[in-house]
């Protein structure tokens, strides 16, 4: 299962040449592979990048408090609301205006409430989405230029940024190399320094 993260967007824009393939022409057989690469598969909990997953996890649970507040606010206002619909709902019986008024008003200020706190966590989670996951992709960009170029591939696209744009007319799954590079990547990284710490 992949984890979520509401608002919060990561892009891997990875459509790579290996550097040796700009210096000189490609020989048959040598770096003439072309690869594809499921970058949404990064952050699945089972297969996916461990450091990637651990690091979003972690951005994850920086940020739930967040989330959990303006949650409430809006159970807060939908009780609002239910409250003036109920109170309307019979129009025999008499409403005090100055209860119906100071309902809305409350529900208007939470309303209000609740969009800067929305304005908050979105400046919030950008910030330490950069902070947080910005060095490990560059990381992961670095290492896929070092698996194309052991392994011989003259590119490898990024085929969940492909399908998105629309571009994807064909797919052959015999050059998916997605498990490959996880493997790659999570032995590469295994014996280096942690991600950075959420604050």
């Amino acid at each position: 299962m992949r984890i979520i993260l509401v608002f919060l967007s990561v892009v891997f824009t990875v459509v790579l040449a290996v550097s040796t393939f700009a210096q000189a022409p490609v020989q048959q057989g040598t770096g003439s592979k072309i690869g594809w690469i499921d970058t949404g598969a990064f952050g699945d909990e089972k297969a996916g990048i461990t450091k990637y997953v651990n690091a979003y996890k972690a951005l994850a649970n920086e940020v739930q408090p967040r989330q959990a507040e303006m949650a409430a606010i809006q159970t807060r206002i939908q009780g609002i609301a239910d409250d003036i619909k109920r109170m309307q709902a019979n129009p025999t019986v008499p409403v005090a205006q100055n209860v119906l008024a100071a309902k809305q008003d409350e529900g208007a200020s939470l309303q209000l409430d609740l969009k800067r706190k929305k304005e908050d966590y979105d400046a919030l989670v950008q910030k330490r989405s950069s902070d947080v996951l910005g060095p490990i992709q560059a990381d992961i960009g670095r290492a896929i230029q070092e698996f194309a170029k052991q392994k011989g591939y003259a590119a490898i696209l990024d085929i969940d940024k492909l399908g998105q744009a629309g571009a994807l007319l064909a797919l052959d799954s015999n050059v998916n190399v997605t498990k490959e590079f996880v493997a790659f990547y999570n032995a590469r990284s295994a014996g280096t320094a942690g991600t950075a710490t959420p604050k």
